[in-house]
């Protein structure tokens, strides 16, 4: 009795673990829309409130609002990585993952100069979608 108890117990353990793996994609799987890249970009980069104004804003100050910066950085790594969840079809968003990885370390370090290039670079990488830059492959 115990035995086939233990057996019962198992195969349903199994087949939980099986029906688990094998389910509907996890959230951080599911491929994003065109939509939703069009918001979240949207919410990062537009109005004098969004992370790009910000950070704009404080690089040109001579002492910056470092913890500001680093959580506006957040904003474009996270940014970054949603161009990873979709199929963007026509460029690639490299040099913006790049450069919003380079702005998240160099705010991390409070480097001014390393920050405000790594900032230049993201936002240049936006003519690779927005101004058919031929350089953008």
């Amino acid at each position: 009795m115990k035995r086939t108890v233990f057996a019962l117990a198992l195969a349903g353990s199994a087949l939980l673990t099986t029906v688990s793996i094998s389910g509907e994609p996890t959230k951080a799987e599911t491929k994003l829309t065109n939509k939703d890249i069009a918001k979240l970009m949207k919410e990062t980069h537009v109005g004098a409130k969004s992370p790009h104004a910000l950070t704009l804003q404080e690089l040109g100050c001579e002492s910056p609002d470092w913890e500001r910066v680093v959580k506006d950085a957040k904003a474009f790594v996270t940014m970054g990585e949603s161009f990873k969840k979709t199929d963007l079809g026509y460029t690639s968003p490299d040099k913006y993952i790049a450069g919003a990885a380079a702005l998240s370390k160099a705010a991390s370090a409070k480097n001014k100069k390393a920050a405000t290039d790594a900032f230049t670079s993201l936002t240049k990488s936006c003519s690779a979608c927005h101004y058919g830059d031929p350089s953008r492959k």
